[in-house]
């Protein structure tokens, strides 16, 4: 990288880091772990400014480069439109509360689980940042005159689990350790749960708006500038619904191949009550994470990033609200130690046996494989340890949903065409999570633009892919505050598939690792920009 370009992109991502330490702590850079960021109004005119003169400063750049540095450029270019059209075309930060208690606990969160420094260390950083909630608050309260209805109610929801969280999880993880500091964090929680809760009674007792549609202007902008995509809404849409049907046929005829006169419904039905018991959950998982490893190992499908550990555990105690299921959390870009975690949450024995075995059918024999695969190899855990040891650090600390997401979707269909399920019946739930996020695509665009209701919307996803209503509404509740990254993993599977396609027709010697290899090694851009960079490589002498 020139020198030139290698300066500019450093001063924005510094000042993006000091302007968000939250999102700075995420990365694994811990100048600021101390700090939060100014939530209020003279905070968001200085991001706004900051997204104004570097979208100009990288402009002004990019007209001249050329090679890896026009990449890097249009890489920031990119991630400087996403905050321009969520911070000033959607008004987000007026329009939706949630950010402040969901914030305050995931990254108190991360700053506990990571092992990135001395528990003393990160308990002292957790009892400055707490000891500042009531500040950060009472910041808060001044931006907001009409949230979003919806994301009220979102945002009151998240602060319920706040109060428990800091006031007795973090103080008993510092007891536990004997730490000279619990009596001092208990104290910092207290006040910082209180002051959450003023918070939220504050916004609960403003005037609200309807509207959490992002709009057609945004949601184009961010198709168009954000992800480089050549699809406006209109075709998005088209594109989602061609995949719907074709998805639905796909699995009618695969039925009737595993047993004539069923339908997909009835077999995906019968097939979530083949599981192991509550006791074997956890090794099942575990089991088929080593298997889904060994298989990318055996059959050569991409190079292991160097140092990657990912463990199987149990879910905190305390996410086990937030994660029914199982989770994954990745390792930060900074972090020395590349250790993800993916979590299982048990099966409660407490609960009644109809609720144990609803639990339990999640957890069944033919989603778990698939599930191994998506989360951790070859799909998010293997892609992501890779992308945070690019070297260039606009790669390492920008990303695209639309190639994350789209990886690990396309990792599914790749693992089934080299072999790894082992029958048609994991095929058929692997097709069903498919059709699922087909369903996403449309919703996705039908909400943003008006075309659908939040009920019309539960409706569709519950008539279409069979989803009970209280996971329907869970679904669309996040696709209402987050535009476009429902689309993003049938939409980035379409583009990798694409994109491998025109790789061999250009080498037709090159093997499924030297693609995957060259794909990886460049982080997590826009598949555009992927593209280029890809075929740049294939050009001898480049």
């Amino acid at each position: 990288m020139s020198e030139e370009a290698a300066k500019l992109l450093d001063q924005m991502l510094d000042r993006e880091n000091e302007l968000s330490p939250g999102n700075a702590t995420f990365k694994g850079i811990h100048d600021y772990d101390e700090l939060w960021d100014d939530p209020g109004p003279e905070g968001l005119a200085a991001y706004l400014a900051f997204v104004d003169d570097f979208a100009a400063r990288v402009n002004a750049a990019a007209r001249g480069a050329s090679g890896d540095d026009a990449l890097d450029l249009a890489l920031a270019r990119s991630h400087l439109a996403h905050l321009d059209v969520h911070l000033r075309t959607m008004d987000t930060a007026r329009r939706n509360p949630l950010g402040i208690p969901s914030g305050v606990v995931s990254i108190i969160f991360i700053m506990f689980v990571r092992n990135y420094a001395p528990l003393e260390e990160r308990l002292g950083a957790i009892r400055a940042r707490l000891e500042k909630v009531p500040a950060y608050c009472a910041e808060a309260k001044k931006l907001f005159r009409k949230p979003v209805a919806l994301f009220v109610s979102l945002a009151a929801e998240a602060a319920a689990q706040v109060g428990p969280f800091l006031t007795q999880v973090i103080p008993a993880g510092a007891e536990k350790e004997r730490s000279p500091q619990a009596a001092a964090l208990r104290a910092a929680g207290e006040k910082a749960a209180a002051a959450i809760a003023d918070f939220m009674a504050h916004v609960r007792g403003l005037p609200t708006r309807p509207d959490f549609a992002a709009g057609r202007e945004a949601f184009d902008r961010l198709l168009a500038e954000h992800h480089l995509l050549d699809f406006d809404a209109d075709k998005l849409q088209a594109f989602g619904e061609d995949a719907l049907v074709r998805v639905e046929l796909e699995m009618a005829r695969l039925a009737r191949k595993i047993r004539k006169g069923a339908t997909a419904a009835q077999l995906v039905e019968e097939m979530k009550q083949d599981h192991p018991n509550a006791d074997g959950v956890l090794d099942f998982y575990r089991h088929w994470m080593d298997r889904s490893r060994r298989f990318v190992v055996e059959r050569d499908i991409c190079a292991l990033p160097e140092g990657e550990i990912l463990e199987v555990i149990p879910t905190p105690e305390f996410e086990r609200p937030f994660i029914p299921y199982a989770a994954y959390m990745s390792p930060a870009p900074y972090e020395k130690e590349q250790r993800g975690f993916f979590y299982v949450t048990p099966v409660d024995p407490s609960l009644p046996a109809d609720v144990q075995r609803q639990k339990l059918s999640g957890h069944n024999n033919y989603k778990v494989p698939v599930v191994a695969l998506h989360e951790g190899y070859p799909g998010h855990h293997l892609q992501l340890c890779w992308a945070n040891r690019v070297g260039r650090r606009i790669r390492r600390e920008a990303h695209s949903n639309v190639f994350v997401e789209g990886w690990a979707l396309y990792c599914e269909e790749m693992m089934r065409e080299k072999g790894f399920y082992e029958n048609d019946r994991v095929l058929l739930g692997q097709k069903r999570d498919t059709l699922w996020r087909a369903v996403r695509v449309v919703v996705d665009v039908a909400l943003h633009t008006g075309q659908m209701s939040f009920d019309q919307a539960v409706a569709f996803m519950m008539d279409r892919i069979g989803m009970e209503r209280v996971n329907a509404e869970a679904e669309v509740k996040r696709y209402c505050y987050s535009p476009t990254q429902p689309m993003s993993y049938l939409v980035g599977k379409h583009e990798i598939m694409a994109l491998r396609d025109d790789y061999f027709r250009r080498d037709r010697e090159a093997t499924l690792r030297d693609f995957h290899n060259d794909l990886l090694a460049l982080g997590s851009m826009p598949v555009k920009l992927a593209r280029e960079a890809v075929f740049a490589r294939m050009i001898p002498g480049s």
